[in-house]
């Protein structure tokens, strides 16, 4: 029940800040922001259809395809998300009447700013609000070793051609790229955030004090690798610590303080899960 009332809570408040790109920024300018919401845009442009409504209905045969491909669990959680966030957006466009109709550049960025803002509220409780996200993972599903991400681009690209043709402008589809690029950009920084590091590993003659420092400063762990030098034949230990991209700056700087002579390798890492960075179940998406 807990973890209901916060899937509930991400998606009421992920769907409110998803609509004011949506219904503030994009939707008024005819730019798409891919998937079925871009998709949505045009059903609204066409036949007047709210943007929810036509977020729900491009995704029934998706949900309905994920309830034999990827079972009935998955689907009828991700049924509940959509149904859910498609309500939110809806309200919100019924009840807030501020539209802005300037540059599209500006709806570009703010859009897609927003609307990866709301997407990523929703996506850190690992929950799928259907669209492209959910073609993609049927696809890969069922053409297991496609990239996602390729995967993605392509619907993504196809909802903007599409937008192209309808409106019969080249611009909507350049802004409606422009949108994506930005919010897929927003939604994989603010993901990889707090998951990204780097690894250092540490050679020098004072470890015992570097060890303290790390333990009690940056109160992070670290492991020491026994190591013997190539050149010299002597034995030697390795400090191994991974730490975020913030945290790294002081590291350094404190080593080098302890010991001028240190000698650190600094490796980026992608992903650095459990034990004081991101929780490993956050990581899946899907």
């Amino acid at each position: 029940m807990k973890n209901f009332a916060k899937d509930t809570s991400a998606l009421i408040l992920g769907g409110t800040v998803f609509a004011c790109g949506l219904c503030i920024f994009a939707a008024p300018n005819e730019i798409l922001t891919g998937g079925a919401a871009g998709l949505a845009v045009i059903l609204g442009s066409l036949f007047k259809i709210p943007l929810g409504t036509g977020i729900l209905l491009v995704n029934i045969p998706l949900l309905i395809t994920a309830f034999f491909v990827c079972g009935k669990r998955y689907a009828l959680k991700t049924v509940y998300a959509v149904v859910l966030f498609s309500a939110v957006i809806d309200i919100f466009e019924l009840i807030v009447p501020v539209r802005y109709n300037g540059d599209k550049l500006l709806c570009a960025v703010y859009g897609g700013i927003l609307t990866g803002i709301g997407l990523f509220i929703v996506m850190k409780r690992s929950i799928v609000t259907g669209g492209s996200d959910l073609l993609a993972y049927i696809i890969q599903r069922m053409r297991p070793g496609r990239s996602m991400s390729t995967l993605l681009l392509i619907i993504d690209g196809i909802v903007a051609a599409l937008g192209a043709l309808t409106y019969r402008s080249l611009e909507t589809a350049l802004y409606s790229m422009s949108l994506i690029i930005i919010l897929t950009l927003t939604l994989n920084t603010l993901l990889s955030g707090r998951s990204q590091g780097n690894v250092h590993f540490i050679f020098s003659g004072d470890t015992d004090r570097i060890i303290k420092c790390i333990n009690s400063e940056l109160d992070r762990g670290c492991t020491v690798l026994n190591g013997r030098g190539g050149y010299s034949n002597s034995e030697k230990d390795i400090i191994m610590c991974a730490v975020n991209l913030r945290e790294s700056v002081v590291l350094r700087r404190r080593v080098f303080e302890i010991d001028p002579n240190a000698f650190i390798i600094i490796a980026d890492a992608s992903r650095v899960c459990g034990n004081g960075f991101i929780r490993p179940e956050k990581e899946e998406i899907f």
